[in-house]
């Protein structure tokens, strides 16, 4: 009994297009339904780079 490749690739041919099948939908669902699809906002929230009270009450004269 001699199995050939055309044989082979006969059988596995219904289990190649549901493989096939499944990867584009799964692919074009990731695309469709926002997976690839970067941040809302463009800019970028950065905290301030000096933190500081926005008051002078804080650096009052000193009496000596």
């Amino acid at each position: 009994m001699t199995v050939s490749a055309a044989g082979v690739l006969e059988g596995l041919r219904p289990y190649l297009w549901l493989a096939l099948t499944a990867f584009l939908a799964g692919f074009l669902s990731y695309l469709a339904f926002g997976g690839a699809h970067g941040p809302l906002r463009s800019d970028a929230q950065y905290a301030p780079k000096v933190s500081a009270p926005a008051m002078d009450d804080w650096n009052l004269p000193k009496h000596i």
